[in-house]
């Protein structure tokens, strides 16, 4: 295990040695353990990790700062699989997030010198804790940006901890083509350059002019910021929402984040208020008050030791991060906190390696390490962020193409559109729907319009205002139908024909089970409501299921046609198609009786009318 293969130039400082059995041990459990919470495929619809896909599959120009080594990168890993771009994705996280983890590790020993059995050990679980911590986890098993940049972040301070100068240009330079936060390290890095050269006796400028050559130091670090001649390179291909200008304008103004992260330093934009209580919980709830005691025991062992530059590199880097964050008002602030729980867990190995060293015994070491790595194993395998078995979005996106008339229209905002054109593009599910993004509500209205003018048949994902006043609205599957004049009849399985107000009858009703890997697979109740005359309010309806004995085993309550049009908006002679999915509990079969009840909101939910419909048996 310690045999070494070292290879070095005076110049570079590159030093090549066999990786510890341990490393890769670390590697390959926390890669084993994120395979098992990963995502099957496309996992959600409002976030990055659902534009990454797509992006890759096209090699498209992704969101601010353009991401172009996570799109080269991921482009790599979608060749293993090309029909599920997004899996492929959701694994390269899961690859790079164990990656860090045993990078954390690698770092975590270099924290002391001469690293002993009982402080390798102390590394070894103190990233476990960091992996299979939920917030790091989660980033894990689906397509997203963290866990390659927590790769660069344990690198760099590995790199610096073992002074290899040469390797950390690169790398630095590397992580700029990723998430820009890495700079966050380069005031640290700068303390950690001075601290060695100019306050070492033995050191000093011509000594560091030897060891970070110029010329090389300057290229290892510019070179790779030529990957961002990938924007221009795919500027015919733009970006998913149009916001990418294939100009020197444009092109600096996306590299330079496009205003976003100004935004959320200097304003916030989205009322996000948080205080003491809100940081002490993520805190707690990613490592534990224990794990912050074990990083406090640290701090003292590496004072006590008397390592102040290892202190003094990550102990700058944890203010600079935090300084950051706590100024930084996005929404999804707990991921920017991976660094911060990063240097944590390297400062929880010294404490931990402390303790190791007081067992003593190596027996005893040997066995609560091993107790110890199985209880944080599994926690891995039983943390509730793990997505294995989410099908939920891949499930709707699918079914939202499903229905709409041969080269029908969808109009809906930029994440559903998304995720339709994942479809569309990866796997050639129905290439004839056309798709429209209009994510502010009245570019959306004014969308529709013309559409309805031009004689299209137009879709919507979701309610619009304005809709149900100007035309007829029905529910087809997932979505709304638009149309300019009240739809024709549509077809239904059972005939009722039963006044269920004086206003409202049932035309009639269809029972399916939509395509899911829900088991059971949701119950799709459609009724067909006939208006008699326009009912003076609006109305709710339950949707529910009702077992043998009576009891309720699955309820939808809505505004008809989901959410988007209220009854008082109906016409007289309208006949509305409408629909409610209703999921069963896992394992339940067998025969259930379909309710529909309509109900006053604004009066106290009173009753107004209900139907009962015969049972129907429900099988898995």
């Amino acid at each position: 295990m310690n045999n070494k293969l070292v290879v070095e130039n005076r110049h570079s400082s590159f030093v090549i040695r066999h990786l510890p059995v341990e490393t890769i041990l670390l590697f390959l459990l926390t890669f084993g353990v994120f395979l098992r919470g990963l995502a099957p495929s496309v996992a959600t619809i409002f976030d990055d990790s659902l534009e990454f896909p797509l992006v890759v599959h096209r090699l498209a120009i992704a969101h601010p700062t353009g991401y172009p080594l996570y799109i080269l990168l991921g482009k790599l890993f979608s060749l293993l699989n090309p029909a599920n771009v997004a899996f492929q994705l959701n694994l390269m996280s899961a690859f790079f997030g164990a990656l860090a983890v045993a990078m954390v590790y690698r770092a975590g020993v270099a924290m002391l010198p001469h690293p002993t059995a009982a402080r390798r050990a102390g590394a070894w679980l103190a990233a476990l804790m960091f992996g299979l911590g939920p917030v790091f986890f989660s980033q894990a098993t689906l397509a997203e940006v963290y866990t390659l940049n927590a790769f660069f972040i344990a690198a760099m301070l590995w790199l610096a901890l073992r002074k290899r100068w040469l390797a950390l240009a690169f790398l630095f330079g590397l992580s700029q083509t990723h998430h820009r936060t890495a700079i966050l390290l380069a005031p640290a890095l700068a303390v950690w350059l001075i601290s060695h050269y100019l306050l070492h006796r033995r050191a000093g400028w011509r000594q560091f002019w030897r060891d970070i050559p110029p010329a090389k130091t300057a290229i290892a670090l510019i070179a790779p910021l030529l990957l961002y001649l990938y924007l221009p390179l795919r500027g015919a291909v733009g970006s998913l929402d149009g916001s990418y200008e294939n100009s020197w304008a444009g092109f600096w103004r996306h590299i330079m984040g496009g205003g976003y992260g100004a935004a959320f330093l200097l304003d916030n934009p989205f009322g996000n208020e948080r205080g003491f209580s809100f940081y002490a919980g993520l805190l707690q709830n990613e490592i534990g008050w224990w794990g912050l005691a074990l990083a406090v025991a640290g701090i003292g062992g590496l004072v006590w030791r008397r390592q102040w530059r290892a202190l003094t590199l990550t102990g700058i880097a944890f203010g600079t991060f935090l300084a950051f964050n706590l100024k930084y008002t996005v929404a999804d602030i707990e991921v920017f906190f991976i660094p911060i729980f990063l240097i944590l867990a390297l400062w929880a190995g010294v404490g931990l390696g402390k303790i190791f060293e007081w067992l003593r015994k190596p027996s005893l070491q040997i066995g609560v390490s091993l107790f110890l790595t199985g209880l944080l194993l599994w926690r891995g395998a039983t943390v509730d962020v793990s997505r294995a078995g989410d099908w939920a979005v891949h499930d709707y996106g699918l079914d939202a193409l499903a229905q709409p008339a041969p080269d029908g229209t969808v109009v809906g905002i930029l994440g559903e559109m998304t995720l339709l054109r994942y479809f569309q593009e990866v796997q050639g599910v129905r290439p004839d729907v056309r798709t429209i993004a209009a994510d502010r509500d009245e570019v959306r209205l004014k969308t529709v319009s013309d559409l309805l003018g031009q004689g299209e048949a137009v879709y919507l994902t979701r309610e619009l205002p304005g809709i149900p006043a100007e035309w007829s609205l029905s529910a087809a599957g997932s979505l709304i139908r638009v149309s300019a004049a009240p739809l024709p009849a549509p077809k239904f399985d059972t005939a009722v024909g039963v006044a269920v107000t004086p206003e409202i009858s049932l035309a009639g009703y269809t029972i399916t089970r939509p395509k899911s890997h829900e088991t059971p697979a949701p119950v799709r109740l459609m009724p067909v409501w006939q208006v008699v005359q326009s009912p003076p309010v609006d109305l709710k309806v339950s949707a529910r299921l009702l077992d043998a004995a009576g009891n309720v085993a699955a309820v939808t309550d809505a505004v008809p046609v989901h959410f988007a049009y209220p009854t008082s908006r109906w016409k007289a002679g309208e006949i509305i198609a409408d629909g409610y999915d209703l999921q069963l509990p896992a394992g339940a079969t067998g025969e259930f009786t379909p309710l529909i009840i309509l109900y006053d909101p604004a009066n106290g939910a009173a009753e107004v009318g209900r139907v009962t419909l015969p049972p129907v048996t429900i099988g898995q």
